[in-house]
């Protein structure tokens, strides 16, 4: 399972958004799928007119991510200002996702530096899933959720 509790920054053409960096106002992540280990493009062939399959070289396949999480903003305000605030956050990571969702060369970094690992990871990322940013709890706090893809599985 991924460390939602340490900081992700998302470094992009469109801006850097940085997640669950404890500031007043954050994108806070609850969870994240697809970062244990990495999938397998698996090729089997069924043996032609006989009994079994026919097992090939498996490989490394490219990661896709979900994330999801909140715009966190402290304060039980639920009028205009916060609504505003969430707008802007929402704004502000849709600029930076749609700058790498076009053109194989329109890439991010996703870096983050799991708590009391050896070291920060990166990975190259695009933006593979629409960013969706519903209310929730009687409109009380929004949520995000959006996809990337690693075409190199592996994190350096």
């Amino acid at each position: 399972m991924p460390d939602i509790a340490c900081t992700y920054t998302l470094t992009t053409p469109g801006g850097t958004i940085t997640f669950n960096d404890g500031s007043a106002a954050q994108f806070y992540i609850q969870g994240i799928t697809g970062l244990g280990s990495f999938p397998v493009r698996t090729p089997i062939d069924d043996v032609p007119y006989g009994i079994g399959s026919i097992g090939h070289n498996f490989w490394a396949a490219g990661r896709h991510l979900a994330v999801e999480g909140v715009f966190l903003v402290p304060g039980d305000d639920c009028g205009p200002v916060l609504v505003g605030t969430w707008n802007t956050m929402e704004d502000e990571l849709r600029v930076a996702l749609e700058s790498i969702a076009a053109l194989t060369t329109d890439t991010g970094t996703l870096v983050w530096t799991p708590t009391g690992t050896i070291g920060t990871r990166t990975l190259v990322v695009r933006h593979d899933v629409p960013l969706e940013c519903p209310p929730d709890q009687n409109f009380t706090i929004r949520n995000f959720s959006f996809g990337l893809f690693a075409e190199d599985p592996n994190w350096t």
